[in-house]
Parts: structure tokens; sequence; C-alpha cells
């Protein structure tokens, strides 16, 4: 049937799957598409996206609606550790959320992983991050299945595309990956108790903690 058709298609064509990722919420801002369409006609409207992707302004300028993604990441090119986030202005962070939000997208649309739980804290990472100086203040994620921008920012942006992967990325926050995960969980739900033992131990070596 079509439907397996296109099923097929979208199978060999992965890229495709951040755009379907975010049909329901923007298939209103594509000529054609209504947001009442069924499911099965998801293909069809990733056509009209592509298409729609390629037309142009009237000035010539190519069109980057903002379900599109950016077409470049100079913000996020420039970050290799959180420190070099330090200088950057208001605006330039919204920029750099916009940016890491793409970014774990097209990851995890080739690796598969917890995406919804990750994009529901980029500009929340950013913030951190931004006022923190991390790893000497230590971030505690709990259950920490909300990690992947924290650890594309975390200089291991280079290294996303083996989220999952034998050998490659944990999907969780973990130790011996990276000074940044000062602690690692899985689904275990024991952050507040390491946070108060790690605020414990600051206290007692007499370390600044900021909180």
């Amino acid at each position: 049937s079509d439907e397996l058709g296109a099923d097929r298609r979208l199978r060999r064509r992965p890229h495709s799957m951040a755009m379907l990722l975010l049909l329901p919420a923007s298939a209103a801002l594509l000529p054609g598409v209504s947001r009442s369409a069924p499911a099965f006609a998801a293909h069809s409207a990733v056509s009209r996206a592509n298409l729609f992707l390629q037309q142009t302004d009237r000035a010539g300028t190519n069109v980057n609606p903002p379900f599109a993604g950016p077409r470049g990441t100079p913000l996020l090119d420039a970050v290799r550790s959180p420190s070099d986030m330090k200088g950057l202005t208001l605006q330039e962070l919204k920029q750099l959320a916009y940016e890491l939000r793409w970014e774990t997208i097209n990851a995890v649309s080739k690796t598969g992983g917890h995406l919804g739980s990750s994009l529901g804290v980029v500009e929340l990472t950013v913030a951190l991050h931004y006022v923190f100086n991390a790893p000497a203040d230590p971030i505690i994620w709990d259950v920490s299945h909300q990690v992947y921008p924290h650890k594309i920012l975390t200089g291991r942006r280079d290294r996303m595309h083996t989220l999952r992967q034998a050998g490659g990325l944990s999907g969780f926050a973990k130790r011996s990956e990276s000074e940044y995960d000062c602690f690692g969980a899985g689904h275990s739900t024991t952050s507040i108790s390491a946070a108060l033992g790690m605020a414990v131990a600051h206290d007692l070596r007499g370390m600044k903690r900021n909180s």
C-alpha cells in the first residue's frame, strides 16, 4: 500500500525523522496540511515540507522556517566546554539553545534514545552551564535520561553519533565518561541523596559551594 511504501522510504531516510517528530505541532505551518491530518498522511506532509523548504522569499533568499532547523550552528561550533559560554549575551544564549535543540534532534534521529526528556531541558542545561562553573560546581541529573544536551555542551558533541552504541556514549550520565558527570544514574532517582552527600562533603572539606 501507499502507507507501507512511504514507511519503507522513510526508513531509508533517517534524516526525515526529525521533521516527522515535530509534524503534529508544525503541520499547520505547511501549505495544504491541517492539524487534523491523519497519521498515515505524514509521508505526504514531509514531501510538502521538503518542497516548502526549497522555496525562496521575494528577495531570492532561501526560506528558513522554524521547523526546518538552522542551516549552520556557529555558536554551538564555538562551544568546546561550558567555559566558552560565559561571554555570551542573553540573545546569543537563546540562539545557542536553538542550535542545541536541533543538534539533539539530529543526533537522536540517527541513534534513538531519550528525546523528549532531553528536549525538555535544553534551556535549563544552557542556563546551568552559564551560571555555574562545572565541574567544580557539581551538576546532578535525576534519572539522567535528559543529559544529551549536557553531553553536547561538555565536549562530547563529536561522539553523539555513538550514543547508546557498543563502545560509544552512554545514554545516561557516566562518571568514567566525563569529569562533568559527577554522578552516574539510570532510572534510579537517587539524585537527592547524592546531592546531599556531595553538599555535606563540600562543607566538611571547607570548600566553597554554589547553590
